[in-house]
């Protein structure tokens, strides 16, 4: 029962929006989307979450750019550190907070996409070797026509 407890107290953590920060610290740099001289997608801003060292799953986060005429859809995500990723958004219902598995996210043409507290988000689950507390993930965004787009996420606050 303890287990559980721990394991829902960690997920509900993993998605949570980030709290406001002081009001003595300037604000954080807006992040700009790619330019759309891209030939193709452009993940920036991407992240996951550090949780403690019992937790059994975090969450990933990131910007994606579509430079493209056609709509993309993502469909999944996957990395070799974790045995299950889900695209997630959190919806409030009743003033509560939840998540709702994303069968897939549409990113419009010349348009950005943001995971990001408190939305969209990667919820990374059954981790290989425990969850990292530092360094960088391996991930790959899924796309409906089969492309992988892979990137790298540092363990941490952005910008931290």
């Amino acid at each position: 029962m303890k287990l559980m407890i721990l394991a829902l107290a960690a997920l509900l953590w993993g998605c949570a929006p980030d709290p406001a920060p002081p009001a003595s610290s300037p604000p954080a740099p807006e992040q700009a989307a790619p330019a759309p001289v891209a030939t193709g997608p452009a993940i920036s801003a991407a992240w996951v979450r550090q949780v403690p060292p019992a937790a059994r799953m975090t969450a990933g986060y990131l910007s994606i750019f579509n430079p493209g005429p056609e709509a993309l859809v993502i469909v999944g995500a996957e990395s070799p550190s974790f045995g299950s990723i889900e695209v997630h958004g959190t919806v409030m219902v009743d003033g509560v907070a939840r998540m709702r598995h994303q069968e897939s996210v549409t990113v419009p043409a010349g348009e950005t996409v943001r995971f990001e507290p408190g939305g969209l988000h990667l919820m990374l689950m059954q981790p290989v070797n425990g969850v990292p507390s530092s360094g960088s993930i391996e991930l790959a965004l899924l796309l409906e026509d089969g492309e992988r787009l892979e990137f790298l996420a540092p363990v941490g606050q952005p910008g931290g």
